[in-house]
């Protein structure tokens, strides 16, 4: 199901808990979004569930998603395959996939982080590719490609990643001959 800024069809709950009705509309909210405070108009998701979310403004709590593209977008307690946004903000929160300009996530974990400029605070994180990381607390990554400031220990930093995946390529490739060598004698 998509949610939309001009549409914000999406499932909720019922109040008899019989079923779902699929044209509820996101209730709108004035959210104050940037740095100025300025007031905006978005919707909202609690304790929902929607499919594809595209909006300027997304605010979540205790909800999922499947994939959200937005400008903006804040989430409390709440899930997403796969977010792509200018600025994300998560609070015990997850994601497969984060892509955005600006992150800052709290509490929360994720596959994948590529952005420009990521804050994470007691967070957990398989890969991050960010020019620019600060990490409160240790971060403990798989991979990490970029500059950091703050306590990370990274299995494999971008040199590292690098030469384990020619390594491995390496010894592919000769046992492969080695094996193609003795099925071909047979």
């Amino acid at each position: 199901m998509t949610l939309s800024a001009t549409t914000a069809a999406l499932e909720t709950p019922m109040e008899n808990g019989r079923g779902t009705s699929p044209h509820t509309t996101a209730p709108e909210f004035v959210e104050k979004a940037d740095t100025t405070k300025s007031p905006v108009g978005a919707r909202e998701l609690l304790r929902s569930d929607a499919g594809d979310v595209s909006a300027t403004t997304v605010s979540m709590d205790r909800s999922g998603a499947e994939s959200i593209r937005a400008e903006r977008v804040t989430m409390n307690h709440s899930g997403a395959k796969t977010l792509e946004a200018k600025s994300a903000q998560l609070v015990d929160s997850g994601v497969m996939l984060l892509k955005t300009e600006r992150a800052v996530m709290q509490g929360g974990s994720a596959v994948v982080v590529s952005a420009s400029e990521a804050r994470l605070v007691k967070s957990r994180v398989l890969a991050v590719i960010a020019d620019r990381l600060t990490a409160e607390g240790e971060l403990k990554t798989l991979v990490h490609v970029g500059s950091s400031d703050g306590c990370i220990r990274p299995v494999f930093d971008g040199k590292g990643a690098l030469g384990f995946g020619a390594g491995v390529g390496l010894v592919v490739l000769v046992f492969g001959r080695l094996l193609g060598r003795l099925v071909g004698r047979r």
